[in-house]
């Protein structure tokens, strides 16, 4: 079965690839190598796919933890999220260079889930479906305000080359600025509606749980804190966008990133993000404790 360096390699291998079929933009050269490209994507994203199914099965298997996914296992599911976009993107628009603002990207995702705990030990619980629910929307929403970044960088790059009028040192074609306006704007949205349905989850996890809700638990107000603040840029990315206001647009996916990042690393410092959950003893064991301490 593969292993994390084993797909992580792949995605480097794509993004060199990337760079040489830039300096092909036309001819046969440029065809063979997109060809070339399509069919190492297939196997990065299969055995990428066959690592995250053996660790959904391994979380299966767990009689004392059902359902339960890890930290390494969330990272896998957004960096795998990430990569089936960018497949879809290099089926749909072979000729353009999306591969060399996403993968990167990419790369970094898988890398800091190698770095990550994949140890499951968290104790058995009646709202794992909830958990499950509630971690799968805050992962799309992590993938997607990062491909919503990839968008606006090329934005950015696509903006200055149509502006400049000095020969461009290197020809990648990009897609259109509207195709990165609009797609951009549709991360950002998608990103607010899936944390929003993360943190309904979240409460509604904790109320089947523990039968209340810590409003003043860190990790909770800083995921209510990255949740408002995407509801309030998307707001203001359509207003800019409804004003002409194109790169004001592209800089909200930017900032969001950046928001998204900062938030992720709170969350992960508190012990809302920790990996386990603290052992309880049973009734029996504390009592007999309690007699041996008055004894």
């Amino acid at each position: 079965m593969p292993n994390v360096i084993c797909f992580l390699l792949s995605y480097l291998l794509l993004l060199v690839m990337e760079l040489i079929r830039g300096k092909f933009p036309v001819g046969s050269v440029g065809v063979v190598l997109t060809r070339l490209l399509i069919v190492s994507a297939t196997i990065a994203v299969f055995t990428h796919s066959l690592y995250l199914l053996d660790r959904l099965f391994l979380a299966l298997a767990n009689e004392e933890s059902p359902l339960y996914l890890s930290w390494h296992d969330w990272g896998t599911l957004s960096s795998w999220m990430l990569a089936a976009a960018y497949y879809t993107m290099l089926l749909r628009r072979p000729n353009n260079r999306i591969g060399i603002f996403v993968i990167p990207l990419l790369i970094l995702l898988v890398g800091g889930t190698f770095l990550l705990p994949s140890d499951i030990g968290i104790r058995n619980s009646s709202a794992s479906g909830w958990r499950l629910a509630h971690g799968v929307g805050m992962t799309l929403g992590t993938m997607l305000i990062s491909l919503g970044m990839a968008m606006a960088i090329m934005y950015f790059i696509q903006s200055s080359w149509l502006r400049s009028t000095k020969p461009r040192r290197f020809k990648l074609q990009l897609p259109s600025l509207e195709y990165l306006e609009s797609f951009g704007r549709k991360c950002l949205l998608g990103s607010a509606a899936s944390i929003g349905f993360g943190m309904v989850s979240g409460v509604i996890m904790n109320i089947v749980k523990d039968g209340q809700v810590e409003w003043l638990d860190r990790g909770i107000l800083f995921s209510g804190g990255l949740f408002l603040w995407l509801i309030a840029a998307s707001i203001t990315q359509w207003q800019f966008s409804q004003r002409g206001r194109g790169q004001s647009t592209a800089a909200m996916n930017i900032i969001s990133f950046v928001v998204v990042v900062a938030a992720l690393a709170l969350v992960l410092s508190t012990p809302h993000g920790s990996n386990t959950a603290p052992e309880v003893k049973p009734i029996s064991s504390q009592s007999e404790t309690i007699e041996k301490d008055f004894r």
